[in-house]
């Protein structure tokens, strides 16, 4: 596989198996040989190179003259193998002795920051996922300090995530490279994601590559499913808590043709049944949830530099939260108690293909995908019922320009057809929005990379939006790395999203407060500009990893959310005035002792936009994240000790009319996760607890006594709404 410089192998993994010379890297040390993830590997002379993975193993392209590839590691002796064929080839790296004793081992750390791609991105591996819970995407950044999960709402078990600072809209959620989970699955996407079903994440900062699109103003989090062709034959992931929570996920695959033909199954059921008020509010603390979600994905491979996958997903949930004995099949009246309830059918399916052709210089992919999204919802007294038809197809085509690829060029075409049915329905009013919205795309992006120390990558784009016009996109990423141990990064380039008025803010029908909008047509961007120095030493014979970076959101169209104007709406209007986002962190990693990691990260947020003419800091969003995680294994990997705490700041509360007992600031506060693994041979077992203190926000729901009365709001949340969760799981894995 090429470098990053050919970003369809890297945006586009499903075509990486064209490449011709694979093999394994190792690391010789006093316990003997381990596979070592993260060597820089390239061809002597050229600018042509990748990493191994996490087991220690790369493809790489080869033509006619090139023979000599060099293997280079911290702490080891570079090799440099003269390759004279296509067969397989085991290295193994000796330690250097310079440096003093090194001791590796086959653990997998989990997180990696890209030292090669010039787009600031850390890849998340199915072994951090392991280290939570990880019931879907929403649990699965309990361990991450780029990365927050909050609740939208104290009822309906709504989450957004939030990057930079802000809301989760502002990044491209991606599934294998295809935008997903908008527009009808904003409010509750990020739990239609299994975590079990999830191989690894890539988690980037800042505008992404033109060749994903316009959108992503501030980071793009893209998650690879497991594939069918992988080394794991069967696995099964048990899951019950505390507060009656049960889920099974499970996937295999089969060969249907040898390895050109495979096909694999995921199945993914959960229900929780308990109604549960620890607070004695009388609303439950998370709604009761059934859900089942089933996917089926074929995989073709020529081994001659063709590739196609194809699936179909599929998804039904139906969640219920509310007052405690709330009967849903009464309906939604003022002869039955308050309750909110939210039924889901959706149904995707995808197809992407890819060739490499002969001349190895020159490829081209074609991605698509089609889902409908159907949603029968109340909140209250309010009735909201939506459906979503979203076609998406993506022609890419990468070819280098000179033998050493130095010059590189990605161009293609896209285009989006997206349809939303809405129909809101009030105590007094019936609101009926349709919009159709027909988006074709052109993309051109240029590397150049004379030398393994700089890159340079530059984007544009113009898409054709029916309601919008054109838009014009461009962007810009450079890379320069003086040495294996420091690489620094720079980015700025503007993006765009069209902001779905009410799919996005449905949570907010969880209040007495009716919705006020101008527009339910709107356009955001925004300019984002980033800088980030990563810094790798060794320390006493172990690696130590120091990411520093700064980033900054600056909008210029916004869609404002003002909670604190009108004692009776909640307004939404164009912005008019400022508004922007700050985000500096710094977050160092680093072994202790052999097989006990270290996480320390710490972020400030300064996030403010104009609202009723006066600039403010965004409300519900802590100044603040502290974090530090702790994982220990025991030799041999038989057990395995995680825990995590979260250091949160305080906030601004958005304050409106007469609201006893509400002040306008919420204090710092912690929340701590722990889990012990036992390992078996084939399986293991787990045990945990999430908010291990307890900790959750007082009156999460004003006017709980009255929910139908004037002052009722449960959304109004700046932490979390439910206390400690105790949970056990088993997983089991046949590999082939």
């Amino acid at each position: 596989m090429k470098s990053y410089i050919i970003c369809l192998f890297l945006i586009f993994p499903f075509i990486a198996n064209s490449q011709i010379l694979k093999g394994t890297v190792y690391g010789n040390n006093e316990s003997g040989k381990e596979p070592l993830p993260g060597v820089n590997i390239y061809w002597q002379g050229t600018n042509i190179g990748i990493a191994s993975d996490t087991d220690g193993n790369f493809k790489i392209k080869k033509r006619k003259n090139q023979h000599m590839l060099v293997f280079s590691f911290v702490g080891y002796e570079t090799q440099v193998v003269h390759i004279s064929g296509a067969e397989p080839v085991t290295i193994t790296l000796e330690p250097n002795l310079k440096l003093g004793e090194v001791t590796v081992t086959k653990k997998d750390r989990g997180t990696y920051l890209s030292t090669i791609n010039p787009i600031h991105t850390e890849r998340i591996t199915g072994a951090e996922l392991t280290k939570a819970a990880c019931c879907n995407l929403a649990e699965s950044f309990e361990t991450n300090p780029s990365v927050d999960v909050s609740y939208s709402d104290a009822i309906s078990g709504a989450k957004e995530l939030k990057l930079l600072g802000l809301a989760g809209i502002y990044s491209k959620l991606q599934k294998e490279n295809i935008p997903n989970m908008g527009g009808l699955a904003t409010s509750y996407g990020l739990t239609y994601i299994p975590g079990p079903w999830m191989e690894s994440m890539q988690v980037s900062k800042g505008t992404s590559s033109v060749l994903n699109g316009y959108e992503s103003i501030t980071g793009q989090i893209n998650v690879e499913y497991k594939k069918p062709d992988s080394n794991e034959k069967l696995h099964l992931n048990l899951f019950s808590s505390a507060s009656g929570k049960l889920e099974f996920n499970g996937n295999t695959n089969f060969k249907i043709v040898g390895d050109t033909l495979t096909t694999g199954l995921l199945v993914h059921a959960e229900n929780l049944y308990n109604e549960i008020d620890h607070n004695n509010d009388s609303f439950l603390d998370e709604p009761v949830i059934k859900q089942f979600h089933i996917l089926n994905r074929w995989k073709y491979q020529n081994f001659k530099g063709h590739m196609a996958q194809a699936g179909i997903d599929l998804l039904f949930e139906d969640r219920t939260g509310g007052q405690v004995g709330f009967d849903k099949d009464k309906g939604n009246t003022l002869n039955n108690l308050y309750g909110v309830n939210i039924n889901t059918a959706r149904a995707e399916a995808f197809f992407k293909t890819g060739y490499v052709f002969p001349s190895q210089s020159t490829a081209i992919a074609f991605l698509s995908n089609f889902y409908y999204h159907d949603q029968k919802s109340f909140y209250g007294l309010n009735d909201y019922n939506a459906d979503e038809s979203k076609l998406f197809m993506n022609l890419i085509l990468t070819v280098d320009l000179d033998k050493y690829a130095f010059h590189t060029i990605n161009t293609g075409a896209s285009f989006i057809y997206n349809k939303f049915n809405e129909e809101l329905k009030t105590t007094n009013r019936l609101f009926l929005l349709s919009r159709n919205e027909n988006i074709p795309g052109l993309f051109a992006e240029y590397t150049y990379k004379p030398n393994l120390l700089f890159t340079a990558m530059v984007g544009f784009r113009s898409d054709f939006h029916n309601q919008f016009g054109t838009i014009l996109t461009p962007r810009m990423h450079l890379r320069y790395s003086p040495d294996n141990k420091l690489v620094f990064r720079a980015s700025v380039g503007k993006g765009y999203r069209s902001a779905n008025v009410l799919a996005e803010n449905i949570f907010l029908l969880a209040s007495s407060r009716s919705l006020n909008w101008e527009d339910a047509n709107y356009l955001e961007n925004a300019w984002n500009y980033g800088i980030s120095l990563v810094q790798n030493y060794t320390l006493f014979d172990k690696a130590l990893q120091i990411n520093t970076e700064f980033y900054r959101t600056d909008f210029i169209d916004q869609l404002i959310i003002d909670r604190e104007s009108s004692e009776t709406e909640v307004l939404l209007y164009p912005l008019d005035g400022k508004s922007y986002a700050n985000s500096f962190q710094v977050d160092l990693k680093y072994e202790l002792i052999k097989n006990f990691d270290l996480v320390l990260a710490y972020r400030l947020n300064d996030v403010k936009q104009t609202i009723g003419d006066k600039l403010k800091e965004k409300a519900l969003t802590s100044r603040y994240k502290g974090l530090i995680t702790l994982n220990y294994t025991t030799n041999l990997k038989k057990w395995m000790f995680d825990y995590t705490v979260q250091f949160n700041g305080g906030g601004r509360i958005p304050v409106y009319g007469v609201q006893p007992n509400l002040d306008d600031e919420f204090s710092p506060y912690t929340i701590m996760n722990a889990q012990v693994t036992k390992y078996f041979r084939g399986w293991n077992i787990y045990l945990g607890s999430e908010n291990l203190a307890g900790f959750k926000q007082k009156n999460p729901i004003l006017g709980a006594n009255d929910p139908f009365g004037p002052n009722f709001d449960a959304t109004t949340i700046w932490g979390p709404v439910k206390g400690r969760r105790i949970y056990v799981g088993l997983r089991f894995t046949l590999n082939n």
